[in-house]
């Protein structure tokens, strides 16, 4: 459902692109992709070949852990080498080892990651947007990050998402840009999925029922997902995803089930005030890999595009999800 032309952005993370069907939907594929790093060969690591039970082995990671960092505090790692420590020697004979190297990467995200603007209380300066398309950098703060916080309330804010634990089981909402800035190095477009395991930018802790709320700045763009032990080849969070971009007149959100390896199971409705009419969730207006066009891409479900838009300046979504449905 349309509610804007000006300055919209399909699927909610298309800056400047205003395409529909097959070409919109591959593009859209690719913005779950992270782009190719030339000093890790990830095509080359056959997760599906493995045989590897990945529940057990991140159990058994676990278990035989030798590290001297409290579990509760994320990894130190430079985001430019974080795979590349993992299993690009490795793998062709010693699948097991690669996978403790990868869950070795993955496991605060269920023992207390934490993300980057965790314990800020205010934004810190914003980032100018650049590029366009799949190529689009937002916002993410300066401090990287600093685009978003964890608030008590929606007021005074001009964008929110409000995240609603519908699971019997506490999660832990991760929250990331589209863009990712490593340390020393140029800001990168579509790197944020693949850092988002081990390098997000916001986490929310949620008991079983409860309640959280995150303030954005204009500009940004990204994702949030609840935090699995599924990962894809890439590094991302192998779920469903929510998608956001918050532009003042012209902002967009949506439900994607593209990186889900369980397919379209995942419960997740995403509202927002501004444009009531319009629903994310697994049955409308969302993006999924469970049918397709001819070619393979993904296929939008909805009258829409797949996303949702909204018209005004302002943006506050509420966000119910947890677990499989």
């Amino acid at each position: 459902m349309r509610y804007s032309t000006s300055g919209m952005i399909l699927a909610a993370m298309t800056i400047g692109e205003a395409v529909a069907g097959p070409t919109h939907a591959h593009r859209h594929r690719h913005l779950h992709e992270k782009k190719d790093l030339s000093d890790v060969d990830w095509s080359a690591l056959h997760w599906d070949d493995m045989g590897i039970d990945w529940a057990s082995a991140y159990a058994a990671g676990q278990h035989t852990s030798t590290s001297t960092t409290p579990v509760a505090t994320p990894p130190v790692v430079t985001p430019t080498t974080t795979p590349a420590a993992a299993p690009a020697a490795t793998h062709t004979d010693a699948p097991a080892a690669a996978a403790g190297a990868v869950f070795s990467e993955v496991k605060s995200a269920f023992s207390g990651l934490v993300g980057m603007a965790n314990g800020l209380t205010k934004f810190g300066s914003a980032t100018p947007p650049s590029g366009t398309g799949i190529d689009h950098v937002g916002n993410i703060g300066d401090t990287q990050g600093s685009n978003m916080i964890q608030v008590a309330s929606t007021a005074g804010q001009d964008f929110t998402v409000t995240f609603i634990n519908t699971s019997g089981a506490a999660m832990t909402v991760v929250i990331w840009n589209k863009a990712y800035k490593p340390d020393g190095g140029a800001t990168q477009a579509n790197q944020g999925a693949f850092m988002a395991p081990t390098h997000p930018a916001l986490t929310i802790n949620l008991a079983p029922g409860a309640s959280g709320i995150a303030a954005f700045m204009a500009e940004s763009q990204g994702c949030f997902a609840q935090a699995t032990d599924r990962i894809a080849a890439s590094g991302a969070y192998a779920t469903t995803w929510g998608e956001f971009n918050f532009v003042p007149g012209g902002s967009g959100y949506d439900m994607s089930a593209i990186m889900n390896s369980l397919g379209n199971k995942y419960s997740m409705t995403i509202t927002s005030e501004e444009a009531p009419q319009c629903t994310s969730d697994p049955t409308q207006n969302y993006w999924t890999t469970d049918t397709g066009y001819p070619d393979g891409t993904p296929k939008p479900i909805g009258n829409s595009d797949g996303s949702c838009y909204i018209a005004q300046n302002t943006a506050h979504l509420t966000v119910k999800m947890g677990g499989d449905m």
